[in-house]
């Protein structure tokens, strides 16, 4: 049973909210799977889901390719209830039988064609090591171009997303056809390695290498920040997807029922768990600015014991860690941070999580390092426990 009431029907939520409720139900006929939770903040809502749409109805990734990412993805993040969705689909879209059965059961990649091949270790790299070796990507690359390459990785990042909100809420299949057996995970037993000193692709950053119809997005994006730097200067290369998913993080950073020092505390355990030194160069500064003590935000580096910490801000850094790294969240700490701060919190919080994710899986596998003289993140070793 999910761990708080999912919004399924209009009177779920409070009337101003109906208009909402009914426009994102006409897109499929109901509110189901992580729309159920991710509704309990409505301002979020509609920014969070037109992600999906854009995903779902303009993607240049072609439907086999995206939906054996999502199927992989979910065995990844042990999310039952995305493998039950999405398997019937991948059939639909031609994805065999035997690679249907070979990332269920994390088998070795080999019986599998060429093409799928490729998709599943990239999935399989990005979300295991937080990285993707130069062979791997260069054959996507090579195959498909930047923009498909770069939608490709925001399927995985979205479908880690939505697994940890349907995986920290515990929402599960009613019906689950497509069972995902519980096998063992691979556990990290290396840092990961540093990046490479160059990005992967030539980075976006000035007007002119947009073409003409998406340069505002160019001129909304370089508005908030001065210049596009970062993970923008990838997702430029979906012009339309990189402005939906800045709404996403506006709402976030802004909207959010999330005060400063919990959201970047939460961004900055994001980073740690993900490997991602840009993130953290950007981040770790802000949190000490936002109230962090520099020994909670050395604790978070380095990976270590979360027993000194103040109570709330270890709730929040543990609920991370799990999420990422155990694929669920135990009841305790979950009944917990909702008692202290609301179950719309605790979506935010959530989503906060994955929307990090994804741009540390753009980051990290396209390889966009921090400036040489920026805080540094060190290559902490394997996953310890929390």
């Amino acid at each position: 049973m999910a761990r708080v009431k999912l919004i399924v029907s209009r009177d779920d939520v409070a009337a101003e909210h109906h208009a909402l409720f009914d426009e994102l139900a006409a897109l499929r006929g109901r509110i189901s799977g992580p729309s159920t939770v991710v509704l309990h903040s409505p301002g979020l809502a509609r920014p969070w889901n037109e992600i999906s749409e854009f995903l779902h109805r303009h993607s240049l990734v072609e439907a086999a390719h995206a939906e054996l990412a999502v199927c992989a993805t979910a065995r990844e993040k042990d999310c039952g209830y995305i493998w039950n969705a999405h398997v019937p689909l991948a059939r639909k879209a031609g994805v065999s039988a035997t690679t249907l059965e070979l990332v269920r059961d994390r088998r070795k990649v080999i019986g599998m064609s060429g093409a799928e091949m490729a998709v599943v270790q990239y999935v399989r790299q990005l979300i295991q090591t937080n990285r993707v070796e130069p062979n791997v990507f260069n054959q996507l690359l090579r195959a498909h171009g930047p923009q498909w390459l770069v939608e490709l990785t925001v399927w995985i990042g979205r479908y880690q997303a939505l697994a940890g909100i349907l995986n920290g809420f515990d929402v599960r299949p009613t019906m689950a056809i497509e069972e995902l057996p519980d096998v063992p995970r691979p556990t990290a037993t290396a840092p990961a390695r540093a990046l490479q000193s160059a990005p992967r692709v030539e980075p976006i950053t000035r007007r002119e290498q947009v073409p003409e119809p998406h340069r505002a997005i160019f001129d909304v994006v370089a508005e908030g920040r001065g210049s596009v730097r970062g993970p923008f200067t990838i997702l430029m290369y979906s012009p339309v997807l990189c402005r939906r998913h800045l709404d996403v993080g506006t709402f976030l950073r802004f909207n959010s029922r999330l005060e400063a020092d919990s959201r970047e505390l939460a961004i900055i355990a994001t980073a740690r768990e993900k490997d991602c030194p840009y993130i953290w160069a950007a981040h770790a500064p802000a949190a000490r600015q936002a109230g962090i003590s520099k020994a909670v935000v050395t604790v978070v580096r380095d990976r270590g014991d979360l027993a000194s910490m103040p109570a709330a801000e270890r709730d929040i850094v543990d609920y991370t860690r799990q999420l990422i790294r155990n694929n669920a969240v135990a009841p305790v700490l979950f009944d917990r941070l909702q008692g202290r701060n609301g179950v719309p919190w605790l979506v935010e919080l959530t989503c906060l999580i994955g929307h990090y994710g994804i741009v540390a899986s753009i980051l990290n596998a396209f390889e966009i390092a921090p400036v040489p003289d920026a805080e540094p993140l060190p290559l902490a070793g394997g996953q310890k426990g929390s």
